[in-house]
């Protein structure tokens, strides 16, 4: 059994992972699926640190930013980004957002500062290849979103030594394919898997998901053969 530490991103809970974690128990993983911390100033390394250590961890969306900073302090054998930001020491989420030259998006905000993404928004970039029985739980579950993780700069003066998969999600209307790509060509990593899904497969494929997830594990020799 391996155990995969799954990170969520903004506005999410670890129960979005619910139906991957399932899956990822049928094919022998145990997966942990935290909630990040989502008290107004919550920061950065105040989301890595409360993370347990795994042996894998994969970051989605934001997420990835929490997974490179917790791999600094506590480095995995394995780090798997999902459609993720992939940062540099230096790199905020905000500034990456930034490499490619499109409309800034704003979002309301919270008496607490925090901010909330509207379910039409949501909607259209995190959940359009999903049917409405999926979307509505899952529109139910946003939560606002400290702007610490946001805007933190991932520490170090070097990247964490793991080895990285990256898989791209060619469907993603939150983070675009195109900005993915500009990501990992200034960060590379070991293996990049393209796959045509949009920026949820924890929910419009878990299934599929979890496949390629132990595909991966087990040609890195993180899980036993059948």
């Amino acid at each position: 059994m391996t155990t995969v530490l799954l990170i969520h991103g903004a506005w999410h809970d670890g129960g979005c992972f619910a139906a991957l974690a399932r899956a990822l128990a049928a094919h022998g993983h145990r997966a942990l699926c935290p909630d990040l911390p989502g008290a107004p100033g919550t920061g950065l390394q105040d989301c890595a640190d409360a993370l347990p250590s795994a042996p894998v961890v994969l970051g989605h969306s934001m997420g990835g930013m929490v997974a490179e900073a917790l791999a600094l302090a506590r480095p995995p054998r394995l780090l798997i980004h999902l459609c993720s930001y992939l940062p540099l020491p230096g790199d905020s989420l905000a500034a990456l957002d930034r490499l490619l030259p499109r409309p800034p998006r704003r979002w309301p905000r919270d008496a607490s500062g925090s901010l909330i993404l509207p379910f039409e928004a949501a909607r259209a970039m995190m959940y359009p290849d999903l049917p409405e029985t999926v979307v509505a739980p899952a529109l139910a579950r946003l939560r606002p979103q400290p702007v610490g993780p946001l805007r933190d700069p991932l520490p170090g003066p070097s990247r964490a030594a793991v080895r990285r998969h990256y898989l791209l999600c060619n469907g993603d209307r939150a983070i675009p394919p195109a900005l993915q790509r500009a990501m990992i060509a200034r960060a590379p990593v070991e293996h990049l898997h393209e796959t045509p899904w949009g920026h949820s497969p924890f929910l419009s494929d878990p299934q599929d998901l979890a496949a390629l997830l132990d595909r991966i594990l087990r040609a890195e020799g993180l899980a036993a053969a059948p």
